[in-house]
């Protein structure tokens, strides 16, 4: 059972890598070609990053596998063994905990090399020595808090609501999903990043125009002070219901026109106009759904294969394991789909203000962002949630034609 589940994760590590190959060749060979979206040497620099964001992404999949090998091949049986004696719940939360930050640790030298040496190099991260630090103490103290309440509701469905179990867990889950959804951008944000409301003058008068011409009713309109962190542009629409609020990056503000930020939240507007954000929500359940489903219904001998019991902590382990497997297969599902609303927004942003306007924000997005505006086709079936900046630009200068 062992070499079984050794061998799915290494045909999951060979699609990884054939794809991330793929589009590493494909990238390299477009560079060759004819500059588009970018400038010439816009376009030859972001191939550069693209390719080296390849080259990590390879490694550290290369190295998860290595991590993968030592948990099967008796280190869960050796931390089970050592935290687990009488099968309390106390103990099984601990188990599940040490086994997430523990792999969190393995994990945490491609965390400091991407923010200190590849982002750096390549002129986006800003990110100190202090607020790395910060951060990451932050998120270790959400995770013992929220993820212990979490792991015992889930070993609270396995241990008390019989065969059915994953159903409960799984309407759990998606429960705590929605609230997090919910309270990310007037709890959890700020946290992180000062989060302020947007100052009075053009900018915000615009906006407030759009969202009341629409009928969009939020909490507000803020800036966040991502510039701290990174050199990214991004805005984003947070929360769900009463919690919905306006949260523009302070780069963005920096580097767009007014029509171009009217434009890209034109954008985000058109995905709660067009309902996406509750089909995706919908597309969520049912993958999370078919992965209580299938996580709850694994022989026994499979948990056994890597020195795990199929009961309480086992049972959750297995799954954060096994997930990243599970999530690869559905992904091209989901990725199409994601696409496709991606194309109806940059339609709906760009009647918000005009086809200009949003054209001249996704180019600027992509040269502030350095992103190369090509992928391997097969590459963004499976990965990517948006299409590529050539062809969502080439489908807007190609409408109405």
């Amino acid at each position: 059972m062992l070499n079984t589940l050794i061998a799915l994760y290494l045909i999951y590590l060979f699609i990884k890598l054939t794809l991330a190959v793929l589009d590493m060749r494909f990238v390299r060979a477009e560079s060759n070609k004819n500059a588009v979206v970018l400038e010439e040497s816009e376009y030859k620099n972001a191939a550069l990053i693209k390719v080296a964001n390849h080259k990590f992404e390879i490694i550290s999949s290369i190295f998860s596998f290595f991590v993968f090998l030592f948990w099967v091949n008796g280190g869960l049986k050796w931390l089970y063994n050592t935290i687990v004696k009488n099968d309390l719940i106390s103990e099984n939360i601990a188990f599940v905990m040490s086994f997430i930050i523990i792999s969190a640790i393995f994990e945490l030298p491609f965390g400091i090399y991407e923010k200190f040496v590849k982002d750096k190099k390549h002129g986006f991260s800003n990110m100190s020595a202090k607020i790395f630090i910060i951060d990451t103490l932050k998120e270790l103290v959400l995770t013992l808090v929220f993820g212990s309440a979490f792991v015992w509701l889930i070993l609270f469905c396995i241990q008390s609501l019989g065969q059915f179990w994953w159903f409960w867990a799984f309407c759990i889950s998606f429960v705590i999903i929605l609230i997090i959804n919910l309270i990310y951008p007037t709890i959890i944000a700020p946290m992180f990043n000062k989060v302020k409301p947007l100052e009075d003058g053009e900018l915000k008068t615009s906006i407030e125009g759009l969202l009341n011409g629409l009928g969009f009713k939020s909490s507000g309109v803020f800036v966040m002070d991502a510039s701290k962190r990174d050199n990214r542009l991004n805005a984003y629409f947070g929360g769900l219901g009463a919690t919905k609020r306006v949260v523009l990056f302070d780069t963005l503000i920096k580097k767009l026109s007014l029509d171009e930020i009217i434009a890209v939240l034109g954008h985000e507007l058109g995905h709660f106009k067009h309902g996406d954000i509750f089909k995706m929500i919908a597309m969520s359940a049912v993958m999370m759904f078919l992965l209580f489903m299938i996580f709850g219904n694994i022989p026994s001998e499979f948990y056994e294969a890597v020195g795990l019991v199929q009961s309480g902590s086992g049972v959750i382990v297995f799954m954060l394991i096994f997930a990243p497997i599970f999530s690869l297969f559905f992904s091209p599902v989901i990725s199409f789909i994601s696409r496709r609303n991606e194309f109806g927004a940059d339609e709906f942003g760009a009647k918000t203000k005009s086809k200009t306007d949003m054209i001249n924000a996704l180019k600027k997005l992509g040269s502030e962002n350095k992103a190369f505006p090509k992928s391997h086709p097969l590459y963004a079936f499976v990965y990517h949630s948006h299409p590529s900046l050539f062809e969502r630009i080439t489908k807007l200068e190609n409408d109405d034609k």
